[in-house]
């Protein structure tokens, strides 16, 4: 302890002896360190920490999965049979989302709920802070009707009333009692319906979704189940897969080619976010790199300066050992340092990452620095001090005392290996920043293209909002058309207004529902017309998005509920289903019924409309189907109104007039068209932004890695360059030389580093947009810049070395 507390003392007056070169060396280190603790805090929160639940390595989520590769929910018939047949399982559970209408209270607002069967909240070890969860009887046909309500619900709205339990609330104009109260901290990250995600208030029991709920085509409820003790996931899904065909043989009309896939919980919830964040923690990992490297070379720098002092101390009797540990102690003290820096500096990292991460990702609400992030942050202080000193305190502590020792030797130039090393060191740090470079040029094109996508229609000066019709209190086709009808003839007088129209599913146009279609009177060989997406619009949602009319005619009053079934396809689906001889108007298509999703129909087709897209990466391109809002009204529904002025300035107008209408009916997500497509830009936006800011800071680094290494070489060199010049060698020939020896490094760099790049930014093909991870132009671009930037960082010192006065230079010799 005596001899670390010397080494440690020797090595904070070392440090301060030359605050320059440890206020650089802690800056680049305190970067490296700061940002990967910034990122790790994300990563450990999503990916690296167990859900929390009851034992939750042996949690499941359960999916059918179509011999067609597609992945769905389950149906609650296929839900009911699982969970009576399978012999893996303690428990299973199924649960689906809700938007529910609250309006016992002064302000009606719409809650964000699920149906959950009564194996839900035992399965995840939660109990109720209050009352009671739900007992089986209520999974039944004829269950009572009750409700759980959450902590922040029970607080906001309730007032944290602890006689609420057995109370009523009215909920989507009906009574329901309150059973129990769920704890503040339960989450369970699944289906939140449409916009952002939300928290989820309210639960109900599953006996309670009287919709579609019993047919077994229609797979609509997620599914978690906990496995028996001893039970691996590879037999689970061995006894699950026997189960699907079994049902297969048993319902060939619905289950042929439904089989189940089986994952754990953690990678369910995850598996969307997984391969972004991977990206992420890979750049963020080669900054740190490059910040070890520059230091690296600093220290390679300085050693040679304590040359001499070296040596003395070992004349004096220090063993190499000791001298070694003697540099690593220095090197620690400085990444220690900067690991405190870097700490600070991941505080506003991570409150920054959270402020611009999608809304939407899974456990965003767990990030934070805490005990583990620490952890991580020392682990990472102490290996990269490690890392960073290891080689220069071999390096220096190989000492030939008999040549360093003379008198004249304070000025010799370091051997060879130190020499390489350096090298070694700076054309690696060119090749990571190649790496980065390209892969952060490939986002941005992607990021531009994806921005420049024509999407087909007008999103300027458009507001949304959403509602959900209570089921209960809108049972027929005829109580929804009159509230569509009501509200947009209301909305549509409004000062400011100039078009109302309504579309379901609520979302940007080009993200509607699947139905299969095939063109009557065909003979049907091929897949092509097998599927397309379909959205239910009312008359005036092509005239509110500006659409243009390409065949036909719009929907008109005469398409109403009762009168023949009429569908407006888009031109993408008319090249997909008809040869540009054929004329598509008056042709009939073969769908599913629209409102239950069962029952086959026919559908006229009556005009043909531009196609618009969507902001979905590396996805096929969508073909739609357009059906009147009227002839098959569904609950959930967006509102689109196009004003002359700024929309949200017109939502309390709005708002008000669906009240006049039906006063339990709340609007949510409340937004305009233009901020619904930046937020489906959000995650691509993200990955640019982090993305480019390790780019600069790799290709910053390596720029001052390549000019610490020209500039000491110059101040190593000043005798040879001085009787070079003494020779006749004209300032010219010096440039050059001192150039030569910089671009050499980085033309190395920059091969390899191609590459590199070649092999690894494969990985960033799920996250580009319409642009190749090989795309030529972006690697050219970026292997000029990087030689321009190494151009410009060889000239600084090389422009120094021209000035050398030979006289001057070989006197101090």
């Amino acid at each position: 302890m005596e001899v670390l507390l010397q080494d440690l003392r020797y090595g904070i007056k070392a440090l301060l002896k030359h605050p320059l070169f440890s206020a650089i060396a802690i800056a680049t280190l305190a970067l490296g360190i700061g940002a990967n603790t910034a990122i790790f805090s994300v990563v450990d929160a999503i990916l690296l920490r167990q859900l929390p639940y009851k034992n939750p390595g042996r949690l499941v989520a359960l999916h059918e999965n179509w011999t067609s590769g597609e992945e769905a929910n389950v149906s609650l018939p296929n839900f009911l049979d699982w969970r009576d047949q399978n012999q893996v399982f303690e428990q299973m559970a199924a649960y689906r989302w809700q938007a529910f209408n609250l309006t016992s209270i002064e302000d009606p607002q719409l809650i964000d709920g699920w149906y959950v069967s009564s194996d839900f909240f035992p399965l995840l070890g939660v109990n109720p802070i209050l009352g009671r969860t739900f007992l089986p009887e209520e999974d039944q046909a004829d269950g009572t009707r009750v409700v759980l309500l959450s902590y922040r619900l029970w607080q906001h709205q309730f007032g944290g009333d602890p006689n609420l339990i057995g109370q009523t609330v009215t909920i989507n104009a009906q009574d329901y009692t309150v059973v129990g109260i769920i704890p503040r901290d339960f989450r369970l990250y699944g289906p939140t319906g449409d916009g952002p995600m939300r928290p989820i208030d309210l639960w109900m029991p599953v006996s309670l979704w009287a919709y579609d709920m019993m047919y077994r085509g229609f797979p609509s409820a997620s599914v978690i189940a906990r496995l028996k003790v001893g039970v691996t996931l590879e037999q689970a899904r061995a006894n699950m897969a026997t189960i699907a065909r079994q049902l297969e043989h048993q319902y060939p009309n619905t289950n042929t080619g439904v089989g189940v896939r089986v994952v754990s919980l953690h990678e369910d919830v995850v598996k969307e976010t997984r391969p972004a964040l991977l990206v992420l923690v890979g750049a963020v990992g080669f900054v740190l790199f490059l910040a070890c490297a520059n230091v690296t070379n600093l220290l390679l720098a300085r050693a040679a300066a304590r040359h001499r002092e070296v040596a003395i101390r070992t004349a004096l009797g220090a063993s190499r050992l000791r001298i070694i540990r003697q540099l690593l102690t220095e090197s620690l003290l400085l990444a220690m340092t900067g690991g405190v820096f870097g700490l600070l500096l991941a505080f506003w990292g991570v409150h920054f990452l959270i402020g611009i991460l999608p809304k939407n990702m899974p456990r965003i609400e767990e990030v934070g620095v805490d005990g583990r992030v620490l952890s991580f942050t020392l682990f990472c202080s102490v290996l990269t001090g490690v890392v960073f000193g290891l080689a220069p305190a071999l390096q220096s502590s190989k000492i030939n005392l008999a040549v360093t020792l003379k008198e004249g030797a304070r000025n010799v130039t370091p051997g060879k290996g130190r020499s390489r090393l350096r090298s070694v060191l700076v054309a690696t740090e060119v090749a990571v920043s190649v790496v980065l470079l390209i892969g952060a040029g490939l986002m941005i094109k992607s990021f531009l293209r994806l921005r420049a996508t024509d999407l087909g229609f007008n999103a300027k000066n458009v507001l949304m909002m959403s509602f959900s019709l209570p089921i209960t209190q809108y049972r027929t086709h005829a109580q929804r058309s009159a509230f569509y009808q009501q509200m947009l003839s209301r909305i549509e007088v409004l000062p400011g207004i100039q078009a109302a129209g309504a579309a379901s599913p609520p979302a940007l146009p080009g993200g509607g529902l699947e139905t299969p279609i095939v063109v009557e009177g065909r003979q049907h060989t091929s897949t092509a017309d097998a599927s397309t997406e379909y959205s239910l619009i009312s008359y005036d949602y092509f005239r509110v998005l500006g659409i243009p009319l390409l065949k036909g005619r719009f929907f008109t009053e005469r398409d109403v509920e009762g009168a023949s079934l009429v569908a407006i396809i888009d031109d993408d689906l008319e090249h997909r289903l008809f040869t540009p001889e054929e004329d598509p108007i008056g042709r009939r298509l073969k769908l599913l019924d629209l409102t239950d999703m069962h029952t086959p129909v026919s559908a006229t087709i009556v005009g043909v409309v531009r196609h618009v897209n969507d902001y979905e990466i590396n996805a096929d391109s969508k073909t739609e189907m357009y059906v009147p809002f009227v002839q098959a009204p569904l609950y959930k529904f967006t509102l689109v109104v196009r004003t002359g002025s700024n929309p949200l300035s017109l939502a309390d107008a709005v708002r008000r007039e669906v009240l006049q209408v039906d006063r339990g009916q709340p609007a949510y997500n409340i937004r305009t068209m233009e901020q619904e497509a930046d937020q489906a830009m959000a995650p691509e936006r993200l990955y640019v932004l982090l993305f480019g800011f390790f780019a600069v800071t790799a290709l910053v680094l390596a720029a001052a890695g390549i000019y610490a290494v020209i500039a000491y070489s110059v101040s190593q060199r000043t005798h040879e360059i001085g009787i070079r010049m003494a020779l006749g060698a004209q300032k010219m020939d010096v440039l050059r030389l001192v150039i030569r020896q910089g671009m050499s490094l980085t033309l190395v760099g920059l091969v390899i580093g191609l590459g590199l790049a070649f092999a690894l930014t494969r990985v960033l093909s799920s996250l580009l947009y319409k642009v190749s991870p090989s795309d030529p132009f972006t690697y050219i671009s970026i292997a000029l810049l990087l030689a321009v930037v190494a151009l410009m960082a060889c000239y600084i010192p090389a422009c120094k070395a021209t000035k050398v006065d030979p006289i001057e230079a070989l006197r101090s010799e």
